[in-house]
This record gives C-alpha cells, structure tokens and sequence, in this order.
C-alpha cells in the first residue's frame, strides 16, 4: 500500500502547488515588487518551485516510493501553503486602504503613515520571501544529498491483483447476484432476440460493488453455449500486447502454433488480425474486465470482429463514460451495478464471518447492524469488514476495536487495505488538479447530501480551481463534479431544490469513500475532522478544520485552543448554541460555513470583518444569523448563501462587494444601487414587491448574471404590474449578455408580458421555469433560436399541434414539464424522431386526453402524464397511448381522470391492462405508478 498511498500524497501536493506558481508569477509582474532584490528573490523562488513541481509530478507518476519522499512532500506541501499565505496577507495590505475622509494636515500625517506602513509590509514580505527559498533549497539539496534512488530495493515485492479474490469466489459465497445474473442472461442470449448480430453488455459500477463477480458468474452460466470463450482483465495502465496475446491463448489454445510463438514477437495488429481471423466465423463470449479508457477499449474491440454468429461481448469498468462508449450501437446496453438489499448485505455478512443466522451473538447484533449500515450495500467493503471481524475473539469489545480502527488514521487494520487499495486505484487515476476537489469530500458529514453549487462554490473559494481558456471557474468546476459522477467516486442524488419546485443536482458519498478521504486527508494535513477524537496539539498547523454535530468540538474553536492562525477554512454543521467569538484571528481564512447551526449567538456581527480574506460565507439552514451592516469591507468575498436562514434585509453596504459571484437566499430585498456588484453570476431570490420600485434598472445592469430568481408576492395592483414589466425590461438586456437560468415564482397571477415582451429572444438561455398561472397563449421567444435550452417548465392555456412541433425542434431540451388545459380537437402526437435528448417529460392536461406517441425519444427515461381516460378514448380511439415505443423509459407515473365507483371498478381494470400491455414490451421493466383521480357517475366531479 505505501506506494498508492506516497502517490496520493504527492499528487494531492502538485495541486498545492500550481496556484501557488500562479500567484508567484502574478506577484513578479506587479509593481510593488520593485524593492530591491525582492523580485530577484521572487524570480529564484518561481524557478526552485517549478523544478520542485516537476519532481513531484515525477513521483506522483511512479509505482514506488520510499519514506524519504513521503517526508520531502510534507515539508514542500507546508512550504506552499505558508508562500501562498505570505503572499495574500502582502497583497492585501499594500492593495487594500481605508476611505481617506480627512482633510487638511491629518490627512497629510494619515498618508504619510501609511507609506510607512506599506515599507514596513514590503520589508516583512522580502524577509519572509527570503527564508521560504532558503527553506525550498536546503529542503531541495538535502533530498538530493541523501537521495536513495527511487524504487530502490534489492528486493522486488509484486503487489496482488485486487480482482483475483473476485474471479475465484466460491458460488455458494455469492449473495444477491441470482437477479442481476438473470437480467443480464436474459438479455444477451434469451428468446426473441431481435438480431444475429455482436452484442454487447457494460456492466458499470464503483470500486467493489461486485461488477468483476457478476460478470464472471454470467461468464459462467452461458460459456457452453459458445464455441470460443475468453475472460481477460484489463488494468488502469495495460500492457495492450499482452493483453492481446492473453485473449488469443485462451481463445486459440486447441490448436495452431501459438505454443510455439514467443510473448512479445507479434505486433498489436498482428494480434488483432490473428483474433479476427480466428472468431470471424465463431460464435464467441469474450469479457474485458476493469477497462478505464476509451482508447483501450477500442483497440480491444478491434479483436472483436462483428460477425452475424450472435456473438457476446461483457465489459465491466467504473467509468461511466466509458461504458456508454461501448455501447453505442443499438445492440449494446448498459447494467448499472445497485447496492445490495438490506436482507442481502446481512446474509452476505453472516456468511463471511461464519456465523448462523439463528446463533448469532446477541451481543454483537449492535455492531453487525452498524457495519451493515456503514457498507450501505457495497460488496466489497461487506466482505472485507466481515472477514476481518471473523478472524477476531467473538467478544464485544474485541469486535468494537476492530470497528474503530475504520475511522483510525493510525491503527488501520491490515484487513482493509484491499478497500484502500480499490478506492487508492480511482484516485491515482484523476489529474493532479482534481485531486484536492475529491479530498475536499472529506469536509462534509457522514451521510450529508451536497448541493452541486455549494461544493463548486467552496472549491473556487479555496483556490483549487484555475481559468480555462473560454470556460468560466464555474464551468470549470462542474465538469470536475460530473467527472467525479462519471467515475463513480460520488453518488449522484436529486436534492429539494432550496430555491423551485422542482430538485436540483447534488452527490453523497458512501462512508467507505469517506472514510478513505478522511484518512488521506489527515495524513497529508489536508484537513483536520474533529469527530470523536481529542482537539489537536497547539504546535500543530491547521490548514482546515471539520467539526460536525459536537458542541463541545465548536466550543474548542470558540475559545482558541487549537493553533489556528493557518486556518483556510472553518466548517461548522449542525451545531446548536454555537457563540460566535467577538474576535476571530484567521488571517488567511477563506471558508466560513456554518450550516444547520441552531440558533447562532453572533454578539458582535463585526467580527466577521476581520476576515479580510474571506471568500466564502455559508450560513444555509442556520438560524439567528445577523449580517454586519460593513458588510462592504470584505472585498475578496464570492459567495454568500443566507438560504433557509429567514434573513432578507440586506446591508446598504452590500453593494460595494464588487468581487460577489453569488448571492442567494429567500425574499431577499436588494438594496439601491445593487448594480454596482458587476461580478454577480447567481442572484435570487429576489423579492420584486418588496424591493425600490426601480430595481429592474439595477438589475439590468449585471452584465454578468447567469442566474436568476424572482418571486411576486403581493396583492395585484397597477404598481405589481409595473415591476413585472420593469423585470421584463431587464429580462431583454441581460437575454443577450449571459443569461443563461431564469425562475419566476409569481404568486400574483398575472404577468402577460412575460408570453411576448422578451425580444430580443434570450439565445444563451438553458433553463426556464415560470410558476404562476397559465399563459393566456404559447409565448412567442419560445422557438428553435434556443438551441441551448434543456429545462422547461410552463403552463399554457392551450397547446396546438405547431406549439409541440416548436418544442419538438429544440435541439437540447433533456426537461419538459407541461402543463395545459386544452389542446388540439384531434389531440396531440409526437412524432417519430422527435425529442432526441429529452430524459424528463411530464405532461399534465387534467381535463383533456393528453397526448399520444408514435416512437422516438430514445433518451426518455421518467415519464409523468396526467389525462381524462374518457376524453383519451374519444380522441384517440383507445389509451394506446404509445409508450411501447419509449424503449429508455424506468419510471412510469400516470394520473388518470375518469368516472368511477372505486378500485373494483371494470373501467378502472380496463385501464391498468391497456397500460401493463404497453409496459411489458419495453426492455428496461421501469416501474409504473397509475393514480386514479375518480369522477361519480351521477355529478361527474371528484
């Protein structure tokens, strides 16, 4: 393990580094460098760094490691952090000055003192510059003295393969795999397959969730009925001819002159021309297992020949992405690996520990439920924990030890390196400068849901995010969230959304991912977790510091009795009576997030002020939140999320955060002159009642907002509807700038200068979400020039069939929620290709017949459709309403409208048949909900 555990270390580092460098160069091209000899000094610096960097991407490459590397990173990783420290507190005194309000010889002396000062800042900042490169070259030469060369052992030991206890596992071992087994079978060699051609399963999933077991148990079940059979492993790194060489062998060992044929004499086409050759006329099974890449996989399938002999291929890999790439064509299909049952992980469990359900320890019921808990249905870490605590006393406290060494740093049982070195195998393969983001994980509670935007807020404030050429930070930071989805080192989750009715993006991560952070974290003195351990030694340097759920913990923090003047980020979550102290000494915070904390004692709110650095404030769900009125003063702060805290009057002061990206909350009322934050990205919601009649000329003048909510409530007077149009007039001039997700939450009615007033037509926008009453008509901006619109969501009065064809052609729409009290007298289709990108589409139309489909939507995965069954009937004809053709769809609710006397009612039966009909033909078996909303026969109401 130490050779995954030094190239953590040291990857993490390179990501220390680089904004370091950055910020070197920037401190060089800046005048106040000019002091004598400190750009000199600085220049020298940036050169010993950069060979430093390079060093350390050179072991972060490397399969070994030794001590002394491990020891060379930690002083090189406090070195940047304590540069990249110097360098902020420098630029902010030289660059930040008080308003001169003096006047006359005061201000002469006030001026004067304050060049003085500034000399004295330059003087400290040159000395400082001058002892961290005499700290990076002794660091340097001493490495290079006493270097032993790397990987330097007379004695080679090969690590085992991880997936080897996977290939040979005994079958009555297995447990909840008959299902998934059977699934897969079904769908590679059953009955009524639709074509002879090569087929192709990708089984996707984490680090042990069981995806190499499952192939090989259906590898297994079905070899018989192939004349050629292969099963290879891949690798993060393969060695394709090889690999290639291993395939042929076990493809081709009855025959031929393979035997004959030495290891490494065949190029890689050579082999593959050889495969081909061999399974062209063959109906062969072959599995790729722990494939990571696109480029392997297609070099592998070249092997492949796509013949008319209903030929099999399963691939198994981690990466999202990647599965879906060999799947593209239409005889491919992906497997998502699920979390086993709560029943499943407990037989699993008692399995491995050799313990009878019916004998089992009563003593030790606690601590098996914990560890069922903990595992939350991931195979491997089930048998990974049961396997180590069967090798232990059955006794109660010998089991808790061997629990307890899970969250220990120092005392990790040696029966979990397998997990680590799965989980180290996903890490070491992400580039240097996403390392930190996923370390970052380790921040957040066990079992804490993250909104996206939270995480990518706090990545941008803590610097681990830098500019890509025609990408925004933000942008930047959600291809790194997706990334990580997309290798399912996080678990994507649908969260409440804070601000709509609809849910937002978010992730979890499982507690055996956490638990690897958090002990990557604390090594590297990423982060300090305070959970149920002792508060650190004084001498120790703090770089950021976790404390969840433990008064006593966020007391520590209250009181000063940890070192904590290298602190860059505070979090505090879910901390009831927390006293805020009068005087907070972190000079070189960044990250200040107090979520949940119940009702806060902020006695002094000034003493946020001192934060001078502060680029995130997070006070979600917190209550007794009080805002300072000099809000103004912190002028690096990005981000303040005040959502769910009930605060909504905003300091006057507020206006002059000219760095603020984000601004969100509840009903918050904007003071005058907001239009002076030019950086705001994200703002919302507003309170258009409350706020100056005039807001929408401040509003219109945030050339960069992205993000926008709004909500009206009030009563509707002649000055509401003024402010609709004023939003509508503000609405046109940011529509062509950056405006890219709108929300309006009327709760007034109203607002028909919403359907034809925004012109020119918002190009940019994505996301529309208007919740009010229905549009009197189909708003005229809505069309085809919206070619990056994917989130709709509007109620119309009535819906024509030229309506849907407009909607039909947007090119990127993925959400469409609909909502119409009528629609065409001969009702609505949709037509064949249309919709080629939409996953998401509800249709609700409560006294009409809804719409039918003639095919298409091949992306469509949730379909929600609310319709009247008699009114369907009539117009249609039957409630074939077509979804036999939406082959993606998983989940099905439907909400029907009709007359009835109740559940028993043959009507009612009618209908489930028609629809179970249509639901059996699709591949994906989703799972269907019909609601009955019953009309008596005799009122014909509800």
């Amino acid at each position: 393990m130490g050779g995954v555990e030094e190239k953590i270390m040291v990857g993490a580092l390179t990501g220390v580094m680089s904004p370091v460098l950055g910020k070197l160069t920037s401190l060089i091209e800046k005048k106040y460098t000019e002091l004598k000899k400190v750009r000199k000094k600085l220049e020298q610096l940036r050169k010993e760094l950069m060979a430093i960097n390079l060093a350390l991407e050179k072991l972060a490459a490397m399969e070994s490691s030794d001590a002394q590397a491990k020891a060379w990173a930690a002083e090189m990783r406090e070195l940047a952090y304590d540069l990249e420290d110097s360098i902020d507190l420098f630029t902010h005194h030289v660059d930040h000055e008080p308003p001169d309000t003096t006047t006359g010889v005061k201000r002469f002396f006030l001026r004067m003192i304050r060049k003085l000062k500034k000399l004295h800042y330059r003087h400290r900042f040159a000395q400082e510059i001058k002892e961290l490169h005499d700290l990076a070259n002794e660091s340097y030469q001493r490495r290079k003295r006493y270097r032993i060369e790397e990987g330097g052992s007379s004695i080679s030991h090969a690590e085992i393969d991880p997936r080897l206890q996977a290939l040979y596992v005994e079958v009555e071992k297995l447990v909840g795999l008959q299902g998934p087994s059977q699934e897969i079978i079904g769908r590679l060699v059953g009955e009524n397959l639709p074509t002879e051609r090569r087929r192709v399963v990708a089984i996707v999933g984490s680090g042990g969730s069981g995806k190499t077991t499952l192939a090989k148990q259906v590898y297994e079940k079905i070899r018989g009925q192939f004349s050629c059979v292969a099963f290879v492993s891949v690798s993060q790194k393969p060695n394709m001819n090889s690999l290639l060489w291993e395939l042929l062998s076990q493809i081709g060992s009855h025959g031929g002159d393979l035997g004959l044929m030495a290891i490494g004499s065949c190029s890689d086409k050579q082999l593959i021309d050889r495969l081909r050759s061999h399974l062209e006329n063959q109906r062969y099974l072959v599995v790729i297992d722990d494939v990571w890449t696109k480029s392997a996989w297609e070099t592998i399938q070249c092997a492949l020949p796509n013949n008319g002999h209903t030929s099999k291929v399963i691939m198994t890999t981690r990466i999202n992405s990647v599965g879906q790439f060999s799947c593209t064509s239409d005889e491919g299909f992906i497997y998502q690996m699920k979390p086993l049952s709560r029943n499943d992980s407990e037989k699993l469990f008692l399995k491995r520990t050799l313990c009878d359900e019916d004998n089992f320890p009563v003593q030790l019921e606690g601590i098996k439920n914990e560890v069922i808990e903990k595992c939350d249905g991931l195979p491997l870490a089930i048998v990974t924990l049961a396997s180590m605590l069967a090798t232990k006393p059955r006794t109660e406290e010998e089991w808790e030890r061997a629990l307890n060494s899970i969250h220990s740093m120092h005392e990790k049982d040696s029966g979990l390196e397998v997990i680590d070195k799965i989980l180290s195998l996903s890490y070491s393969d992400l580039p240097h400068n996403m390392r930190n983001c996923l370390l970052y994980l380790s921040t957040f509670p066990e079992d804490h849901m993250i909104y996206k935007d939270t995480l990518v807020w706090r990545w941008i404030a803590e610097g681990f995010i830098t500019e890509k050429q025609g990408f925004t930070l933000e942008q930047v930071a959600e291809s790194y969230f997706y990334e990580f989805v997309n290798r399912s080192l996080v678990q994507p989750i649908s969260l409440r959304s804070r601000y709509e009715t609809r849910s937002e993006g978010g992730c979890r991560v499982h507690d055996i991912v956490l638990n690897f952070l958090i002990s990557r974290s604390a090594e590297e003195n990423f982060l300090t977790m305070l959970y149920g351990q002792g508060v650190p030694s004084s001498d120790q340097r703090i770089r950021r510091l976790s404390v969840s759920d433990n008064p006593e913990h966020a007391l520590a923090v209250s009181r000063a009795t940890m070192n904590l003047s290298h602190l860059r980020s505070v979090s505090i979550y879910n901390v009831g009576d927390w006293t805020m102290p009068p005087v907070l000494d972190l000079p070189v915070l960044r990250v200040l997030d107090l979520e949940g904390c119940r009702d806060l004692r902020i006695v002094d709110p000034d003493c946020i002020l001192s934060l001078f650095h502060l680029r995130y404030l997070g006070f979600r769900s917190a209550s007794g939140v009080v805002l300072p009125d000099q809000i103004g003063n912190l002028h690096y702060l990005q981000t303040i999320d005040l959502s769910g805290t009930g605060v909504t009057q905003l300091p006057e002061s507020i206006v002059r955060l000219k760095r603020l990206m984000h601004l969100v909350g509840q009903r918050l009322i904007m003071p005058d002159g907001f239009g002076n934050m030019e950086s705001l990205q994200e703002l919302g919601t507003i309170d258009c009642w409350k706020c100056s009649i005039n807001f929408g000329e401040d509003l219109a003048l945030l050339s960069r907002l992205r993000v926008l909510r709004v909500t009206f409530i009030g009563v509707e007077t002649s000055d509401m509807e003024t402010r609709k149009k004023s939003l509508m007039s503000s609405l046109c001039k940011l529509g062509g700038n950056n405006l890219r997700r709108v929300t309006i939450n009327d709760h007034v009615g109203g607002g028909e200068c919403f359907v034809d007033s925004w012109n020119p037509p918002p190009c940019l926008l994505q996301k529309f979400i208007h919740i009010s009453q229905y549009f009197s008509r189909f708003p005229k901006w809505i069309s085809s020039c919206l070619c990056d619109l994917t989130h709709l969501d509007i109620k119309v009065e009535k819906m024509e069939r030229e309506y849907l064809r407009i909607l039909e052609d947007l090119p990127a729409i993925r959400l469409l929620y609909l909502f119409v009290k009528q629609v065409s007298e001969d009702g609505l289709i949709i037509s064949r290709g249309a919709f080629r990108c939409l996953r998401r589409f509800e249709f609700c139309n409560i006294d009409g017949p809804g719409l039918i489909f003639e095919g298409g939507m091949r992306m469509l995965e949730w379909l929600r459709l609310g319709f009247d069954a008699d009114k369907a009937q009539s117009t249609y004809g039957s409630l074939e309403v077509g979804i036999q053709h939406l082959s993606s769809l998983k989940h099905i609710v439907l909400i029907v409208w009709m007359i009835s006397e109740g559940s028993n009612d043959p009507a009612e039966e009618a209908v489930k048949s028609v629809i179970s009909g249509q639901v059996k033909m699709l591949p994906n078996c989703p799972t269907v909900d019909i609601r009955f909303r019953r009309r008596s026969r005799l009122a014909g109401t509800e």
